[in-house]
């Protein structure tokens, strides 16, 4: 085929997958994962999203969150709706590039024996990015109960945007039981990962799955989204904004290609995710110093401005005076994301409706990813 019909080929599928995922919500073996040019478009476009949704979600887990590394053997991850493995494969290229030597294994299940074939040639082909690591492909249908012996146990368990596809239609209470299920092959010091699309209502079942979740197994806690292993308090209250990240990453040029006639967001990435542990964090003290960023940062007429959540579970208006600001200090707060965290460094005054006014140099870095722009981007 010339290029241009691969091209219109590729946007057609996209297209079609979308709707599968937003309107029709099909995911049976028929319409997803059986066909080389269905496998193509995810690779060509979703793969990457997937990949930088996890990338995040693991660089906290691994940064901010109680994870440990193991003193000796392999490093085990186990990704549960794995495709074509933008998520595994993610996660084995972090934890390389931050400097991990240990043996890698990934163990990837799904129900499409073609995307693992997939997922086999890439790690294959790609072998340089994760160096000393194995991957164990498994095929079924996660969509029952796992009946795994317990032959291993996994420092990482991933759920790179199929929770909501092998748990639809199921009630709250039946997916808590699945991932109960799940969550047994995992060592004392590993965490459960999940990432799920930025959709309002495919968010908020995720973090009402985990606050059920976090209830009944008195074992777990929560470490992300949200600080001091308290639930998502989004859930509970009248928010303007449901929980969610929203991260700016690096195009790909193919991907800019494809997507020129579709006017689909390439350039920033959102998702809802949570972070859990079998061992309870350590508390931040005072809770009030710390926060999520929940909003966009807004630059108004004299400020700049944005919502965050506080380790005290209240959700704060955060207010900069731009006068007399350098733009520098301007530039600094524009850069900042939905979904950083960070610690305030001075005595705080909450004046009426929660707000909080501060100084461009009050703030203190926790968690703010960023990517760094090579020569050649």
């Amino acid at each position: 085929m010339g290029e241009e019909k691969r091209l219109n080929l590729l946007r057609q599928e996209i297209v079609e997958q979308s709707d599968r995922f937003n309107k029709s919500r099909s995911f049976d073996s028929l319409s997803y994962g059986s066909r080389d040019l269905s496998i193509l478009a995810y690779g060509n476009f979703y793969f990457s999203r997937t990949w930088m949704a996890i990338m995040f979600a693991v660089a906290e887990t691994l940064t901010r969150c109680q994870w440990t590394i193991p003193k000796s053997g392999p490093i085990r991850i186990l990704d549960l709706g794995s495709g074509s493995g933008a998520s595994g494969l993610a996660c084995l290229s972090l934890i390389r590039s931050i400097g991990i030597q240990n043996p890698l294994e990934l163990h990837a299940w799904d129900y499409s024996s073609k995307s693992l074939h997939y997922l086999k040639d890439l790690h294959r082909a790609c072998y340089n990015l994760w160096p000393n690591s194995k991957v164990f492909p498994k095929r079924g249908d996660l969509r029952f109960q796992m009946q795994e012996r317990k032959k291993y146990r996994y420092d990482l368990l991933l759920l790179g945007y199929s929770l909501n596809e092998i748990r639809e239609e199921h009630k709250v209470s039946e997916s808590v039981e699945w991932l109960k299920q799940a969550s047994r092959v995992l060592k004392r010091s590993s965490c459960l990962i999940i990432t799920e699309p930025a959709e309002s209502k495919i968010c908020r079942n995720l973090h009402e799955i985990m606050d059920h979740l976090v209830k009944d197994e008195k074992n777990f806690f929560h470490f992300a989204p949200y600080l001091n292993g308290l639930p998502c308090p989004m859930t509970r209250n009248d928010s303007k904004y449901f929980s969610h990240e929203v991260r700016r990453y690096p195009t790909i040029e193919i991907v800019e290609k494809i997507n020129r006639p579709l006017h689909l967001e390439i350039r920033e990435v959102k998702f809802g995710f949570s972070i859990l542990g079998l061992e309870k964090p350590e508390l931040k003290s005072p809770p009030l110093h710390f926060f999520r960023i929940i909003s966009p940062v807004k630059k108004r007429k004299g400020t700049i401005s944005f919502l965050g959540l506080a380790a005290d579970g209240v959700e704060y208006y955060y207010e900069f005076q731009r006068r007399d600001m350098s733009e520098e200090a301007k530039n600094n707060l524009l850069f900042l994301e939905r979904g950083d965290v960070l610690r305030i460094g001075a005595n705080l005054e909450v004046k009426e409706g929660n707000r909080i006014r501060l100084s461009e140099k009050d703030l203190n870095p926790i968690f703010l990813p960023r990517f760094v722009k090579s020569k050649n981007q």
